[in-house]
């Protein structure tokens, strides 16, 4: 099971969140990647009915709410439904190691 991470920075320069882990694990996240990557039930129905979303070239992170058990994040296309837990967040920043 993953921990809370020790640190997040939300980076709008990089355009990236940047999460340190407490076993001193390092992820840097693309915005897109994570609007991308959100389940919320809208995002899962347009998946499965091969809608695309277009995700702005300039997205970014509006705000972060931390649940305790993940984050939910609010994007700046006004998306705020994705919950992302500790687990699944873990997941993409281990994708993205070496891109």
């Amino acid at each position: 099971m993953i921990q809370p991470p020790r640190k997040l920075q939300n980076s709008r320069t990089t355009g990236q969140l940047v999460i340190q882990w407490a076993a001193g694990i390092e992820h840097k996240i693309a915005y897109r990647q994570l609007r991308s990557a959100c389940r919320c039930a809208s995002c899962r129905a347009d998946q499965t009915r091969g809608k695309i979303s277009l995700i702005p070239d300039d997205l970014y992170v509006v705000k972060i709410n931390n649940l305790g058990q993940g984050l939910q994040l609010v994007f700046s296309d006004g998306h705020e439904r994705g919950i992302f837990p500790w687990q699944y967040l873990h997941d993409i920043g281990e994708q993205c190691v070496g891109q």
